[in-house]
């Protein structure tokens, strides 16, 4: 069964976070994040990983190495060049979010189902 919250730091207090308020997971400096809807981020304790373990595969994609989306936080994708898709997801992010060449086609079913 999918998990239907994260419990995660923010700041010194720990919190939990409704699965349906997540955009997005991301690793960054080997730590892992879940991004909220607001763009707020929680510290999971979990590796990307195991997260990915954990979703429900038709509500969310990993896209990348250190990323997995939800499909529900995707607002349009585009190609970028060489199969590759560059993703706008309804939350901000610094730099863009690529998905790369062979995962491209992948993503596209996903996305359609």
């Amino acid at each position: 069964m999918p998990r239907q919250r994260w419990v995660g730091r923010k700041g010194a207090a720990w919190v939990a976070l409704p699965m349906d308020q997540v955009a997005c997971f991301v690793s960054l400096d080997k730590l892992t994040f879940a991004i909220a809807r607001d763009g707020s981020r929680v510290l999971l304790e979990e590796t990307l990983a195991e997260v990915e373990a954990a979703l429900d595969p038709q509500a969310c994609f990993r896209v990348n190495r250190q990323m997995i989306v939800a499909a529900d936080a995707i607002r349009r994708f585009t190609a970028s060049g060489k199969g590759r898709l560059t993703l706008e997801l309804q939350v901000a992010f610094d730099g863009d979010v690529q998905v790369p060449q062979e995962r491209a086609a992948a993503f596209r079913r996903w996305l359609a189902r």
